[in-house]
C-alpha cells in the first residue's frame, strides 16, 4: 500500500527542485509510483511554462532516470498541457512527438485582451479582475462560463487522460467572493463538464495543492457524492511544485472520497490507468470483479 502522485512541476518549469530530489522523496514517502508533468510550452512568454528548448534535455533526462530507478519506483514521464483553441493542446504534434506515458489537460488561458496578450485565471486577484473587466466587461459569469466552456472542448476534441483542476476559477473567491458556488448557474457548470468528463473516460483529479493550505480542494467535497453516484473516475493528485508537496492532504481526501461512496481510485498498472482499491493509508490492489462504477 503506498501513494501515487501524477501532478508536479520540477526546475523545468516553474517547480522548484529537480526530477532526481523529486523522485528521493517520493522514495522517502514509499511511493510506487511518481509522475512527472511540467508545464508543456506555449508559443507565447510566460513566467511559468517550460520554454520550447528546454524540452528535449526535459524528456531525455526523464528517460534516463526511468532506467537508472529501475526497480526502486515507477517513474512517469508527462506534461501538463494547456488547451488554447487553434494554438495549444494534448494534440498538438510537440505533445505526440514526446510520447509521453499519459497526458494532463488542463485550462489556465481564457481568450485574450485586446492588444492580444492571453489571460491566464491563475495569476493574482489584481490581474484575475482585470480579465473579467476587459475580456468580458465585467461580467463573471460569463468569463466563468467560457473558462468551463474551454474545459469541455479539451475533453471533447483532444481528450487527455487526466482533467486538471477543473474548478480551479474558484480560487479567487478565497481573497474576495466574485461569484456564488451554490449558484444553480454554476454548479450547472461544474456538472456538465463533470459528465463529459464520464463520458470520454478521462480521469479527474482532486488536486491538493492548496488544500494545507487553505482547506480548498479543486473538485471540492461538496461535489463528491454527486460525482460518485454519476461514475466520475478520479484520482488525488497534489499539482506538486517542490518536492515536499508530494503526497500533500491524501489520507484526509482519501477519507472524503470514502465517505462520499468512493472505493477506487484511477491508477497507473504498467501501461494505462486502471481502478485500485484505496484507504487513508494509499493504494491497494485492483478493485474485485465487478466493483466497478
Amino acid at each position: 500500500m503506498s501513494w501515487r502522485n501524477y501532478h508536479g512541476h520540477c526546475h523545468y518549469c516553474d517547480g522548484k527542485g529537480t526530477p532526481e530530489e523529486y523522485i528521493e522523496k517520493a522514495i522517502e514517502n514509499c511511493m510506487s509510483v511518481l509522475g512527472i508533468s511540467c508545464h508543456a510550452p506555449v508559443p507565447f512568454e510566460t513566467s511559468w511554462t517550460m520554454p520550447s528548448n528546454k524540452l528535449p534535455h526535459y524528456l531525455d533526462t526523464l528517460k534516463e532516470l526511468k532506467h537508472r530507478y529501475q526497480g526502486v519506483i515507477q517513474l512517469l514521464s508527462s506534461l501538463e498541457v494547456d488547451y488554447i483553441p487553434g494554438i495549444a493542446g494534448p494534440m498538438h504534434p510537440q505533445v505526440i512527438a514526446a510520447d509521453l506515458d499519459y497526458v494532463i489537460g488542463s485550462v489556465h488561458f481564457v481568450d485574450t485582451f485586446t492588444n492580444g496578450e492571453h489571460w491566464s485565471i491563475d495569476n493574482n486577484n489584481i490581474e484575475f479582475e482585470k480579465g473579467v473587466k476587459e475580456i468580458f466587461n465585467n461580467d463573471i459569469r460569463k468569463a466563468v462560463t467560457r473558462y468551463f466552456f474551454l474545459q469541455q472542448e479539451l475533453c471533447a476534441t483532444q481528450t487527455p487522460n487526466i482533467l486538471g483542476h477543473m474548478d480551479k476559477i474558484k480560487m479567487h473567491n478565497s481573497l474576495k467572493m466574485h461569484f456564488d458556488e451554490q449558484s444553480r448557474w454554476y454548479q450547472n457548470l461544474v456538472f456538465d463538464t463533470l459528465k463529459l468528463a464520464v463520458e470520454k473516460e478521462v480521469i479527474v483529479e482532486i488536486n491538493t495543492k492548496y488544500f494545507e493550505r487553505t482547506g480548498v480542494l479543486f473538485p471540492g467535497p461538496e461535489h463528491f457524492k454527486w460525482m460518485r453516484k454519476n461514475g466520475v473516475r478520479v484520482t488525488i493528485n497534489s499539482d506538486a511544485h517542490n518536492p515536499n508537496a508530494l503526497i500533500t492532504g491524501f489520507g484526509e481526501v482519501a477519507q472524503l472520497l470514502i465517505q462520499a461512496g468512493y472505493f477506487e481510485l484511477w491508477q497507473w498498472d504498467g501501461k494505462t490507468f486502471v481502478p485500485h482499491g484505496f484507504s487513508r493509508q494509499g493504494v491497494e490492489g485492483l478493485a474485485k470483479k465487478g466493483e466497478r462504477f
